[in-house]
């Protein structure tokens, strides 16, 4: 590994000088942003912190695609949206100061292969440094450099949430060819259950046999009045003393990205680790114990700074041996400027549209958005978020400072979404949310002047 440890016992990195990296989460993107700026100091003000960073990273949710010329089409998801952001948005991502993106996630796909690669093209003419996606496993699982005048960095993105079965990037087995995706790590969840539960559950397959076809009876307990492992609405149950949620990885899945990243660690100065992950989406402030002990390996194999992204909420952050984990530094982009929306989106909302509006028929896009992303995401946590700032040196890390975001909740359309430095009150409980989550985990966040100072243990 690229770790390079002092006589005292603390961890360096092989940096000549500080490098610092800004680090946000999801970007779900639609259209270009930057000509707001000028006329909005809190969005500005935001920008000045992506561009005064030697890198600044976050997790590209969306597919760039021009509709006026191209072979995608969207993907069948019938409970999301097939994002899309307009070509123009590439370059304006760039100017917003980003240059380094995560693409190992559930939206990678929304327009399939052809958008995906499509994808690829975009951000590649815009100069902007992009890994987790590719025409084959090999490519979307190979970490990407970005060269800077601080150094060296190198990027990793993998997901454990694919949109579907045929999500996954894979490499040509045999006269089997090559299929373009992302890079994905499986984890199998499995919800055990007591037996009242387990009873429960059999009464329902029983009364409604349609349910599910994939109902499968693996083991019979003792007593043979119970099934120990049935599936049953595309979930797998396993009969316990306890309620309890158990993740399993696949374990080679994982050492193909734990070797990724000890790659990236032995070919730059600086090493980032991102995962999208929605297994946690219910309790984003205590993640998963697979998400921590991949993020302590990531670290181990040579990252430098670890990001999950997915339950589009804040999270915990942490320390492991001097590397800071962001569990989840939630939404950073949340445009609802969504236009063109598919057909299936109306076939779905029917029964809605008839029951909230006098006319149906007359029920815009904007309209359907609207009413879908309040009853989906109508909270405040959808609309808050952090910045981080990471300075590494030869040492180490040198600083890390999270910088509260509003993406202004109750704006306009047209202006909600975007990133802001938030008013006091707001930053203050942006960062006390983050103090709380965060101390679980061994973690002091001091705040200061607005922004939130991470502690060294």
């Amino acid at each position: 590994m690229r770790d390079v440890t002092r006589a005292d016992g603390a961890e360096g990195t092989t940096l000549a000088g500080s490098f610092t990296v800004s680090a946000v989460g999801d970007c779900i993107v639609t259209r270009p942003l930057l000509s707001l700026a000028s006329g909005d100091r809190a969005f500005a003000d935001v920008v000045t912190l992506l561009r005064s960073a030697d890198s600044a990273f976050g997790n590209l949710e969306t597919s760039i695609v021009d509709l006026t010329d191209t072979s995608a089409t969207p993907s069948a998801l019938p409970d999301d949206w097939a994002t899309r952001a307009q070509p123009e948005s590439a370059l304006d991502l760039r100017a917003l100061g980003f240059d380094v993106f995560g693409r190992a996630n559930n939206h990678s796909t929304d327009w399939g292969v052809g958008g995906l690669l499509e994808s690829s093209l975009w951000l590649d003419e815009a100069a902007l440094v992009h890994a987790g996606a590719g025409a084959t496993l090999a490519a979307a699982r190979a970490p990407r450099y970005l060269e800077t005048d601080a150094g060296r960095l190198g990027l990793v993105s993998m997901t454990t949430s694919p949109a579907s079965g045929i999500a996954p990037a894979l490499d040509a087995f045999g006269e089997v060819p090559a299929r373009a995706g992302v890079h994905s790590v499986t984890v199998r969840t499995t919800v055990v259950v007591t037996p009242e539960v387990m009873r429960a559950l059999v009464t329902i397959r029983e009364a409604h046999p349609e349910a599910d076809v994939a109902w499968i009876v693996q083991h019979i307990d003792p007593a043979g009045e119970l099934p120990r492992v049935l599936e049953l609405y595309g979930r797998r149950f396993e009969l316990g003393d306890a309620m309890a949620v158990r993740h399993e990885v696949d374990d080679e899945a994982l050492a193909g990205n734990l070797r990724a990243i000890r790659q990236a660690s032995q070919h730059a100065d600086v090493v980032i680790a991102a995962a999208h992950s929605h297994q946690s989406d219910s309790s984003p402030a205590e993640p998963p114990e697979f998400l921590r002990s991949w993020a302590h390996q990531a670290v181990d194999h040579g990252a430098d700074v670890v990001a999950v992204s997915g339950p589009h909420k804040l999270a915990p952050v942490e320390l492991y041996r001097g590397r800071p984990i962001f569990y989840g530094l939630g939404n950073f982009v949340w445009s609802e400027v969504e236009e063109p929306v598919q057909r299936y989106f109306y076939d779905e909302s029917r029964a809605m549209l008839r029951e909230r509006f006098e006319d149906p028929s007359a029920v815009t896009d904007s309209d359907l958005t609207a009413v879908l992303n309040e009853d989906s995401f109508g909270n405040d946590d959808t609309f808050r978020a952090v910045l981080a700032r990471v300075r590494l040196g030869p040492d180490g890390l040198e600083e890390l400072r999270l910088h509260p975001v509003d993406l202004g909740r109750h704006e306009p359309a047209t202006r909600r979404g975007v990133p802001r430095t938030p008013a006091p009150e707001v930053a203050e409980e942006i960062l006390e949310q983050v103090r709380v989550m965060s101390e679980p985990l061994g973690t002091t966040v001091k705040l200061d002047g607005g922004t939130g100072v991470v502690m060294p243990a």
